[in-house]
């Protein structure tokens, strides 16, 4: 049997570890399932990681801060702000389409500060604000570089774009969990869209006309 490199083997552990928590729950996540899960040996899973709970920090990085990594490229940066936010909300549909279970699994990971003890609440409630900062960062900076690659003037409030477009997907893909319906959800995925995009278009418009009179 060939031997498999070690970051493919750990990313095997992290999306096998996803499974788990999706279906049958945090607790239920221990090593030995998630080994089970990947179809690997356990001393494999401890070969890779330390213990459960690094293993479990990279679950986090895999939902935020490597999750734009994981989805297909961007067909054209430069057609601008308005276009590339549909572009993006579109590709993550289409993800949150074919693996529901990692939306789950980011709930539950959420969840999670909720459900320890006192002593683990504060490094559990740090671990979920770099989940969403990773979010918002890499949102963000998508952006930027596509406001900038079509010569757009970057909006000021940036930041608060970014955060409102990850609101907005939150909210549609935990409806959609909730009571699954397809046509719905891709149409709201396209108000979300497009409603971004008139307001970006706006700002970037103000942005404009303010330059040309200071």
């Amino acid at each position: 049997m060939p031997r498999i490199p070690a970051e493919e083997r750990r990313l095997q552990f992290v999306e096998a570890a996803a499974r788990v928590i999706a279906t049958e729950g945090l607790p239920a996540a221990t090593t030995r399932r998630i080994a089970a899960e990947a179809e690997a040996p356990l001393a494999a899973l401890h070969y890779c990681f330390r213990n459960k709970e690094e293993l479990l920090q990279e679950v986090y990085y895999f939902l935020s801060r490597d999750y734009a990594k994981s989805l297909p490229p961007i067909a054209d940066l430069g057609a601008g702000l308005p276009s590339v936010i549909r572009q993006h909300a579109r590709r993550i549909w289409e993800r949150m389409r074919q693996r529901p279970h990692e939306q789950v699994t980011t709930f539950e990971l959420l969840l999670r500060r909720f459900r320890e003890g006192p002593e683990q609440e504060s490094a559990a409630r740090e671990q979920n604000r770099s989940m969403y900062e990773g979010w918002v960062s890499a949102t963000k900076e998508l952006f930027r570089s596509a406001a900038e690659a079509a010569g757009q003037p970057v909006p000021p409030n940036l930041d608060l774009i970014a955060r409102l477009f990850v609101s907005g997907i939150d909210g549609i893909s935990m409806q959609h969990i909730a009571d699954p319906h397809e046509e719905q959800s891709r149409q709201l995925i396209e108000l979300l869209a497009d409603s971004l995009g008139a307001l970006v278009s706006a700002e970037m418009q103000a942005e404009a006309a303010g330059t040309r009179n200071g």
